[in-house]
């Protein structure tokens, strides 16, 4: 299978494979013992599904997935297209979520895997708001942690290994985010640069109920450290 120019990023060397590894691992996890609640078969929407792995990774995992995927990368979903298209449990939009809300609602799992640091982020709000809204089972969502010294220790370690990350940051930059001085840097926007996942924990909790917390690449790793962090929730019980 060809590989687009993003999943050879990702496969740049076996340190960036078993991290980026670790969300699909904990996304196996999640699905394999999940019922599906809302017919005969597991209904999953991905948010930013991009090339949709999470497609493949869930079809190797159960056989009675049926997969909703959006993505405004015509690039991605031509691709996903090509690959998976044939088959009568995939389906994909080439579309921003927020054109897509009405979709959301009825599905068993939800996914937005290191998604949301690329949507601005009162969209972002809408979306949560609307899943929030919706009749749905868990939501899985990961995204980078760009402050503290975990941003230090991966734009050193993507400088050493020759990976491309460390250049989204001048050096000040990383000094900043890594002293949590966030105002020192530009508005986030849809990079990594700037991006808070404390912000979207807290959208998280005021619209769903979050179960669990993710560490990567496991659960001993400290948040302070780790590359990436992941959310596990579920509907907001009603008061």
């Amino acid at each position: 299978m060809k590989l687009h120019k993003y999943e050879k990023t990702q496969n740049f060397n076996a340190v960036t494979r078993f991290l980026h590894r670790t969300r699909y691992r904990n996304l196996e996890m999640i699905a394999r013992d999940l019922s599906p609640a809302y017919g005969p078969r597991l209904r999953v929407f991905d948010i930013g599904c991009g090339t949709c792995k999470a497609f493949d990774v869930l079809g190797q995992l159960r056989d009675d997935i049926d997969y909703v995927g959006v993505d405004r990368n015509q690039e991605y979903c031509t691709l996903a297209q090509e690959r998976y298209g044939g088959r009568g449990n995939f389906e994909v939009h080439c579309a921003s979520v927020a054109d897509t809300l009405n979709l959301i609602d009825r599905f068993d799992l939800i996914i937005g895997l290191e998604t949301f640091e690329h949507i601005p982020e009162p969209t972002v709000v809408r979306v949560i708001e609307a899943i929030g809204r919706s009749d749905f089972g868990r939501l899985y969502v990961t995204v980078p942690n760009e402050v503290g010294p975990a941003v230090a220790i991966k734009n050193l370690g993507s400088m050493l290994m020759g990976y491309t990350r460390h250049k989204q940051y001048t050096w000040a930059e990383t000094f900043f985010a890594a002293t949590y001085e966030l105002d020192r840097l530009p508005p986030h926007h849809i990079s990594h640069k700037g991006f808070d996942w404390r912000w979207l924990a807290q959208t998280l909790r005021g619209n769903v109920r979050i179960v669990r917390k993710f560490t990567s690449p496991s659960q001993i790793v400290p948040r302070a450290v780790s590359p990436s962090i992941g959310f596990l929730c579920e509907k907001r019980p009603v008061a």
